[in-house]
């Protein structure tokens, strides 16, 4: 009766929630659509300003934590280049990566700084670099760019900024603000005044800022009493870049086709700003003088009219003329540099990475090649000292983990293909697969040089394939509306073997336990029969609940289910054809549960929209969270390699980190020892025998409880046994758990009697 009100009430709260959550998924795809067009130095005014805090823009550790991060591979979507003579500075993702061009031809990882959130802006002044993130700014010495030393930082989320000798400034919530930087290691505020946008650019006393309605310039000739002094009114300020008295900037328009254009200021007297030359549909998110010439990174694809990089000569500014422009991307060009002592200009392309481009002829732009192309990662998984990152639009990476506090990209496959979307990966041995879009769908790709891996075959699959499970010598796909079973005991020839429709159309997730198949849908929970890998069979799929996950985490007869509504979802999955829920954790406000995965258990770890949230299980009717660890975006995978887990960001790489043992696994205490509770057989059949290892000092009792927390059955445990016999013939079907109280600790496992 107690396990029939619990799963009624729930499924009630579920019902309640189901409007909601499927409307607030909507929401916020539309919101990463259209962030996905907002330059990343401007995103974080543009978020505060439609009141949305996104993943990264809050975070923070505490002690109490429950996890230690040992490193992370933080490469992602390239966002803004600079440089300095041979030393080029690309922010990608949740790092800044420091290059040698002194080989033109063949540039050269120096190092690779980790930032705890995605970055926004790099500034390099002397041997000084000045990064700034969706969680604070920090300042790096970078004398030596093979080892960088961190000098300083300015904690709080700074999008866009700019740098006059020893002042910084910007922009954060309406407020402009001017900082001394005489001292890189502790900052200090000068003077603030209201102003809305991003402090783009500026020359002498004079700042631009970019806003929604054109530029504006604020007077920084007093530190202490910055205020704004004129404005030039326009469309949706894109980017600037003054020099002098002349700034050149681009704008698109606000109304339909959004067309951009790219024009040229006169600020001598910057309350009167006067308009010199336009340019219509040219322009871009970034752009960078060199002598007489502009580089323009152009717009990417998610507006109307996109362009490409851009050359322009401003020789006589009040009429630049078009030179020749290139398309380096069908993304986004976000940033560009460039130098014509290379001569070589540098656009950061979004997925596409770094696009070096030939300027040995400025009339006619040569693209030489790409590097450091690092997309969204959407997948992991763990071969030995081998981890392997599916990525949104850039292919596979793989990367050498033999020492995870130093993860290192030991090659990628088919990162050049255009629209390779690879959303799922494993690997064993010399042989790794990936699912991707377009067909053939399924790529088998031979590792054994991981610098050099070569696809030897491939097979179509029926839809996009969104997660799958390498088990023996066949591989479980979860695919919209199906699944499907592929055999790889060869694995030069891929073939399907067996297939079944599913009712709903999102599988996410998927996890195998034993002859069953258990996947993250957008009703919840989907079961698959593969006892016949060749004919498996849908047996149960939650339905009303719409609980819309991205993945799922089994652990003996219980599944763990991360829900879009904050909560992690407890499932009593003892009989596969009926499964029920037990109880749910709150996550915390606005952390939506993507993927879950299994420590032991005790512990289970959610990958959220803000953070992994360690929520303890060893009661299931009564889960509770008990730490998190914040993450630089969205953690769309996580995966459990003790005493490591991997944890895949969108946009920011992935994650190494480590369980932090004290206050979270809660072992229990017998005599100071640490024994083992077992039971066999388990799944249950009448009698069992309960195992505890070593006999308790001080006795004390065996109890066994419900689902739903009531006592069922109680027995006394003498000092000299370690063991003892159930007898469970009077027992309903149903999962139930033992636990062992001494005057010292308590011990707790399952069992189930189906």
């Amino acid at each position: 009766m107690h396990r029939i009100k619990i799963a009624a009430f729930l499924l009630c709260l579920g019902l309640m929630a189901s409007a909601f959550a499927a409307q607030s998924r909507r929401d916020e795809m539309a919101v990463m659509d259209s962030l996905r067009m907002v330059p990343p130095k401007l995103r974080i005014e543009w978020l505060y300003h439609r009141g949305i805090e996104m993943p990264g823009y809050a975070g923070g550790t505490t002690s109490d934590s429950g996890l230690r991060l040992v490193s992370k591979w933080g490469r992602g979507p390239a966002a803004e280049v600079t440089g300095k003579d041979t030393l080029v500075v690309l922010t990608l993702g949740s790092e800044v990566a420091l290059l040698s061009f002194a080989d033109p031809d063949s540039p050269r990882v120096l190092s690779e700084i980790q930032f705890p959130s995605l970055t926004a802006q790099s500034c390099l002044r002397d041997s000084l670099l000045y990064t700034s993130s969706n969680a604070d700014l920090e300042v790096w010495n970078v004398a030596d760019p093979t080892l960088p030393v961190k000098r300083g930082e300015l904690l709080g989320p700074v999008g866009d900024f700019w740098i006059r000798d020893t002042f910084l400034y910007f922009i954060r919530r309406d407020t402009f603000h001017v900082f001394s930087i005489a001292n890189p290691a502790s900052p200090h505020e000068l003077g603030s005044a209201p102003e809305a946008g991003s402090a783009t650019s500026g020359s002498g006393n004079t700042v631009v800022v970019c806003q929604s309605t054109g530029f504006a310039f604020v007077d920084v000739s007093n530190p202490t009493g910055p205020h704004e002094v004129g404005a030039f009114p326009c469309g949706q300020a894109l980017s600037a870049i003054a020099r002098g008295n002349l700034v050149c900037a681009s704008y698109e328009e606000t109304s339909y086709p959004y067309p951009a254009r790219f024009i040229t200021l006169d600020i001598t007297d910057p309350a009167n700003p006067r308009l010199l030359a336009r340019l219509n549909d040219l322009g871009g998110y970034d752009i960078y003088l060199d002598s007489s010439l502009a580089f323009v990174s152009g717009r990417g694809p998610g507006v109307e009219n996109p362009q490409p990089f851009q050359i322009l000569s401003i020789a006589d500014s009040t009429h630049p003329a078009f030179t020749d422009s290139l398309r380096t991307t069908t993304g986004y060009p976000w940033g560009v540099w460039a130098s014509l002592r290379a001569p070589q200009a540098l656009v950061a392309d979004g997925y596409d990475g770094l696009a070096v481009v030939d300027l040995s002829s400025v009339a006619n732009p040569v693209l030489d090649t790409w590097v450091l192309k690092a997309g969204s990662a959407e997948d992991v998984f763990i071969d030995g000292t081998r981890c392997y990152v599916a990525g949104r639009y850039v292919g596979m990476k793989i990367l050498d983990i033999s020492n995870p506090a130093d993860p290192v990209c030991l090659g990628q496959f088919d990162s050049a293909l255009v629209g390779a979307d690879d959303h799922c990966v494993a690997a064993r041995d010399s042989f790794a697969y990936v699912c991707r879009w377009p067909q053939p769908r399924l790529k088998s790709v031979l590792v054994t040089d991981p610098a050099n891996p070569q696809q030897v075959a491939a097979c179509s699959t029926f839809n996009t394939p969104e997660d799958m499970v390498l088990r023996d010598s066949f591989l479980y796909i979860a695919e919209d509306y199906k699944f499907q079973v592929v055999n790889v005991a060869r694995p030069r020839e891929p073939v399907g073997v067996g297939t079944c429709n599913m009712t709903d159309g999102y599988q996410w997730g998927l996890v195998l336990q034993d002859t069953f198949a258990y996947m993250g849908s957008w009703d919840g929970l989907s079961i698959v029969n593969v006892s016949r890998p060749t004919a498996p069979q849908l047996v149960s799929q939650t339905s009303g609940t719409r609980l819309s996950t991205d993945g799922v985490a089994v652990w003996d007869t219980l599944a763990f289910v991360p829900s879009v509504y904050e909560t992690l979802w407890v499932y009593s999955v003892a009989n596969p054809a009926a499964p029920y829920p037990i109880a749910g954790a709150p996550l915390g406000n606005d952390n939506w549960g993507y993927d879950a995965a299994v420590f032991d258990d005790t512990l289970v770890f959610v990958g959220g929209k803000r953070s992994v949230v360690l929520v303890n299980v060893g009661d299931p009717a009564h889960p509770r969270v008990v730490g998190s660890y914040p993450a630089p975006s969205w953690v769309r995978r996580v995966l459990c390699s003790p005493p490591y887990l991997y944890a895949c960001c969108t946009d920011a790489g992935v994650m190494i980190l480590e369980t932090t043992a004290v206050g979270v696994q809660e072992p229990g205490r017998m005599g100071g020892r640490q024994p083992t509770l077992h039971v066999t057989p388990n799944p249950a059949a009448e009698v069992v025998r309960v195992h505890f290892g070593e006999p308790p000092d001080d006795g004390g009792r065996l109890s066994l409880y419900d689902a739903s927390g009531r006592r069922v059955l109680v027995k006394p445990i003498r000092r000299e046994v370690n063991e003892a016999e159930l007898n469970l013939t009077a027992l309903s079907p149903g999962l139930y758990f033992v636990r062992i109280e001494t005057k010292t600790g308590i011990l707790k496992s399952k069992i189930v009697r189906r």
